[in-house]
């Protein structure tokens, strides 16, 4: 069996335009960061979340439903349930027992944590885009006045459902999926967040910490974080597929970054 929960908190913003689903009946676990001012980004990140798990519901697959959900935004932008230029991120793991299927859109993250933090999803972000072609390194892409511009996101621009990335793991007793908005990884650094994540506290306690952590940071933004534990023992030569890492983070303060 898995657990899921999840925890949001408005920080310093006038609303909280984050959203998140954590229900370990239907195996979903989602953050969808909406953007464009008050009621506008959370109406597009309302449209997310409610679209991607009607969807998901249904039996449709992961890609479809999170390509589906961008299609809604723009109609929703265009029948004035929003308006014009609304938009999301969205990042979203859709779980059969322990295995899973994890997508995203933007710089909503994944990371999975055994013992040392990797992030397994790389933001669809201007400085992600310049570090790969190296014309900026990783210590000063964090410190960067254009760190928080993306380039995809859930109703913006044309993007079809084969563009929307898809890795597919299975999560086992000791392990960590932590969905989270930029509002925690802007506001705490990911070596932080190992040794919250290493700690004996209960899930509750560690989204609690995580949240406090980055509210001590002075993290401004709206703070969205879920996680996801497992029960099942891995049996004799049974493992999680080795995702690609984006970074690795350590308690001991050793972080590495990976360009595409």
């Amino acid at each position: 069996m898995i657990s899921i929960l999840g925890k949001s908190n408005i920080a310093k913003r006038a609303t909280n335009e984050d959203r998140f689903v954590a229900d370990s009946n239907w195996g979903i676990a989602l953050v969808a960061d909406g953007m464009g001012g008050p009621e506008s980004g959370e109406v597009a990140a309302s449209i997310v979340a409610t679209q991607i798990t009607d969807l998901l519901d249904e039996g449709r697959p992961l890609t479809e439903a999170v390509h589906s959900a961008h299609q809604e935004v723009l109609r929703g932008a265009e029948d004035n349930r929003g308006k014009k230029g609304m938009g999301s991120t969205v990042v979203v793991a859709h779980f059969t027992d322990n295995q899973f299927e994890l997508a995203w859109i933007g710089d909503s993250r994944a990371y999975l944590w055994d013992g040392e933090l990797r992030q397994i999803t790389r933001d669809h972000s201007k400085i992600e885009a310049m570090i790969s072609r190296g014309e900026i390194n990783y210590s000063d892409a964090i410190k960067s006045p254009q760190k928080n511009i993306i380039n995809r996101a859930m109703g913006h621009g044309e993007f079809s459902q084969d563009d929307v990335p898809l890795l597919k793991s299975a999560l086992f007793h000791g392990q960590k999926l932590l969905l989270c908005s930029d509002g925690l990884h802007d506001a705490v650094a990911a070596c932080d967040i190992a040794r919250i994540l290493s700690t004996q506290l209960s899930s509750e306690q560690q989204l609690a910490s995580l949240i406090a952590k980055a509210l001590e940071n002075g993290g401004t933004d709206n703070i969205t974080v879920v996680l996801v534990e497992s029960d099942t023992i891995a049996q004799e030569n049974e493992e999680s597929p080795i995702l690609p890492a984006v970074s690795i983070a350590r308690v001991d303060g050793y972080m590495e970054h990976f360009p595409a």
